[in-house]
């Protein structure tokens, strides 16, 4: 962490009473709209067809797709709330 952003984090930590761990938590959730809101792509960008990924990719990989379909059956872990 470069010097100075380290120095406000404590300076924070310091006026809210909060640990250094918990002011970087609230200073990534405070700031994760404001950042995606000026860094994400302004448009959503479609999935490829089935024909699209052929023309992309050549043929399909049987042993691949069944990896892949596996993996998205798995459960999802929720976040880890602190």
């Amino acid at each position: 962490m470069p010097p100075d952003l380290l120095k406000e984090i404590r300076q924070t930590a310091k006026e809210t009473g909060l640990s250094l761990a918990d002011v970087m938590r609230q200073s990534m959730k405070l700031g994760a709209p404001r950042l995606r809101e000026q860094l994400a792509p302004a448009r959503k960008l479609k999935p490829f067809t089935k024909e699209e990924c052929r023309e992309c990719w050549g043929e399909p990989d049987p042993e691949f797709d069944a990896l892949a379909a596996d993996m998205a059956r798995r459960p999802h872990r929720p976040p880890e709330d602190d």
